[in-house]
């Protein structure tokens, strides 16, 4: 019996060690990986993705503006300004997931929209979709679909021949379409809403 303690006890102070180990070394990378991702989703080949011209994001200047958009919109991810190498603002990059979730969960967005108010890129940064199916609305050709439209306008997703206001779906692939959908339609909700 004595032995078993013994041995229960040495387990004990093995886990207690390695639990204090893995708290540590969180504690001490957590603000590198916070920057790793940050940079990961917000480079310049990023940037250039979601707004066309830009080398990288940078914080929008009313710092609580973001604050209020998530305390009102729980898809509502973050929001940057574009700049070009002249320190210029080309257009707003609003990180949202969708309201509709796809085939297999939500799908995370960067949509980029000009000064003055037109769809101009998007970067998925986030998607459970189907390989070769759903996972498709990563591809340039669908994405390019949604270039060009007016933040205005609510999009709309159809299986046949497109309204101006909508897109074709993905053959076999109608969640992911509207989720990646809804989630673009948010970022034009914000957009009107907060930045018009």
């Amino acid at each position: 019996m004595r032995e078993i303690v013994k041995l229960g006890g040495i387990l004990f102070l093995i886990a207690a060690i390695s639990a204090g180990v893995l708290a540590f070394s969180n504690d001490v990378t957590k603000d590198k990986i916070i920057e790793a991702e940050e940079a990961a989703s917000s480079g310049p080949e990023v940037a250039n993705a979601v707004i066309p011209g830009s080398i990288g994001f940078e914080k929008i200047d009313d710092e609580s503006l973001v604050d209020k958009i998530k305390e009102k919109n729980e898809k509502f991810i973050d929001l940057k300004v574009g700049k070009d190498e002249n320190g210029d603002t080309t257009g707003y990059a609003i990180r949202t997931s969708s309201p509709i979730k796809g085939y297999a969960g939500d799908i995370e967005i960067y949509l980029g929209v000009s000064l003055d108010g037109e769809i101009v890129g998007m970067k998925v940064l986030s998607l459970s979709e189907t390989a070769g199916l759903g996972s498709n609305v990563q591809n340039a050709d669908f994405q390019e679909q949604y270039f060009g439209k007016s933040a205005d306008m609510q999009i709309g997703v159809s299986k046949g021949t497109p309204e101006e206001n909508e897109i074709v779906a993905l053959s076999g692939a109608t969640y992911s379409s509207r989720s990646i959908t809804s989630a673009v339609n948010n970022a034009l909700d914000i957009y009107n809403e907060y930045l018009k």
